[in-house]
């Protein structure tokens, strides 16, 4: 049987643009910056929460982003997600999540993702965050740019 979960990739610069729609305000909202990218992945993680969430730092052979893998493994999709994360999904992500089938002899490091029809190696690269785990890179002062910590309160 293969060992499979559900997920959404998203490049960086994806990832970037959905903070910035979803009213992000902290960072330079730069794609290459890796404090923004952190910045975007810590506020759809905690807009998503509560429920089974684990966060990646991952890449296709094409980019490097971020993948929020959900709900319960080896499940079908409404069995694996409950229907108020779906939801935070669906409202977030704009779709339905993505298929994730893990490939056997990798150390659980290497997904075939399939997307609108077609498949996609997905190499992940670093833990970050999940439900049960905290933050690998916690938000420190420091990482909040000077003239925006009075969104703070500061």
């Amino acid at each position: 049987m293969d060992y499979y979960q559900w997920g959404y990739f998203l490049t960086n610069q994806q990832i970037i643009d959905l903070y910035k729609t979803w009213g992000g305000e902290f960072g330079t909202f730069d794609p290459h910056e890796l404090n923004d990218i952190f910045h975007a992945r810590r506020s759809i993680f905690h807009y998503l929460m509560p429920g089974p969430i684990r966060v990646w730092i991952a890449g296709t052979d094409e980019a490097v982003g971020v993948v929020f893998f959900i709900g319960k493994p080896n499940r079908p999709i409404r069995e694996s997600v409950e229907p108020g994360l779906a939801g935070r999904c669906l409202a977030m992500f704009g779709g339905p999540p993505c298929p994730f089938t893990l490939v056997a002899h990798t150390g659980g490091e290497v997904y075939m993702m399939k997307r609108k029809g077609q498949l996609y190696k997905l190499d992940l690269l670093q833990f970050m965050q999940s439900d049960t785990e905290g933050d690998r890179h916690p938000l420190m002062l420091s990482d909040i740019l000077p003239e925006q910590r009075h969104l703070l309160g500061l």
